[in-house]
């Protein structure tokens, strides 16, 4: 069993008209915690934890994952994810991202921003230019959609950013669904998003509109392998 490293910390529109909260950057707490359970088909993983903390001119955002019982023995040590960034008209723009594995397969990864190029920069030196489209990375996404509304991921390219590379989505499904979740049944608006190179795989987020827009579901599909699931069990701060 081969779980990517940003599978279990993530996540991810169409133009159409649907109840979408009106959410703007101001209404972002100072601090807020978002808790899922993470798992694998029907195999239980473990669970992500999500914590952004409100500076005087950016955000900051800390999120650790870690494996439990046979999935820590199976994917290692915990992964924790930091980044930080600003807000620009109800849409995020990442400033740095790091991504730390602890134990089996130890990595440290960390990925710069240059905003007057759209240049995004790794740390062994390689970097890539994004001239289109919305950037955000591995940690900041749910962020991205707390604070968005339709017309900020309308007819644009997702792109996220890893540890090691940039993954592009486009928008495939936008539809309302009723999803239960440990928190409880809520009515959503799940997004579907599709990699641009590998059609086979898929990027499907559950938005609740009632509640701010939290993302409570987060779906990670491959032909190759059962689903990858996190489900928002708890919530601080919002």
């Amino acid at each position: 069993m081969k779980i990517t490293k940003w599978t279990l910390s993530l996540l991810l529109l169409v133009g159409i008209d649907l109840s979408w909260s009106e959410s703007k950057a101001d209404t972002l707490p100072a601090n807020l915690e978002l808790v899922y359970e993470v798992s694998f088909g029907v195999a239980e993983l473990g669970s992500l934890s999500s914590k952004l903390k409100k500076q005087t001119n950016h955000y900051e955002v800390t999120s650790e994952t870690r494996a439990e019982g046979m999935a820590s023995i199976l994917l290692g040590g915990t992964v924790r994810e930091m980044c930080q960034f600003s807000i620009d008209n109800n849409a995020i723009k990442p400033a740095h991202y790091r991504i730390i594995r602890e134990g089996r397969d130890a990595f440290d990864y960390s990925v710069s921003f240059n905003w007057n190029e759209r240049r995004v920069t790794f740390s062994d030196g390689s970097d890539i230019v994004i001239s289109d489209g919305y950037i955000v990375d591995n940690c900041s996404v749910p962020f991205a959609f707390i604070i968005g509304d339709p017309h900020t991921f309308k007819h644009k390219t997702l792109h996220i950013v890893g540890g090691k590379k940039v993954r592009r989505f486009e928008n495939s499904l936008i539809e309302n669904e009723q999803v239960s979740t440990p928190l409880g049944k809520f009515d959503a608006i799940k997004i579907e998003q599709v990699r641009f190179d590998r059609p086979d795989r898929k990027l499907t987020i559950w938005l609740a509109p009632n509640r701010s827009n939290l993302p409570i579901k987060i779906v990670e599909q491959r032909k190759s392998r059962p689903d990858t699931t996190m489900l928002l069990k708890s919530v601080e701060g919002l």
